[in-house]
């Protein structure tokens, strides 16, 4: 499966016993519909995953801007931000690159975009 989106977070903090991961792909199906996974949980564990199906790829883009959203606030909810593992972001869905720690101005984009 190609993926036109796809970014691995983690958020690590052994002081506080935090060791998460947090994977967001987004592809095409082969009818045009697009699909996003979202694995996640504690590193090393099996965890657990969601899917959503949007329409389109505005749809997609609008799900992964959402979740990417929620975890720019980890660094309030759970003491440690997550940081960028691996990016395949060729259209700029994110603009993130491997190693971008995710703060709250991070994501910031034109509404629609």
């Amino acid at each position: 499966m190609l993926n036109a989106f796809s970014v691995s977070l983690e958020a690590c903090d052994p002081t506080l016993g935090r060791f998460r991961s947090y994977r967001l792909d987004a592809c095409p199906d082969l009818f045009g519909m697009w699909l996003v996974d979202i694995p996640y949980g504690r590193i090393g564990a099996r965890g657990t995953s969601r899917r959503y199906v949007a329409d389109d790829e505005a749809g997609a883009k609008k799900i992964i801007r959402h979740h990417l959203r929620r975890r720019t606030t980890a660094k309030q909810r759970i003491g440690v931000s997550y940081r960028a593992c691996e990016v395949i972001d060729p259209d700029q869905w994110a603009r993130l690159q491997k190693g971008d720690e995710l703060v709250s101005t991070t994501l910031n984009h034109k509404p629609g975009g």
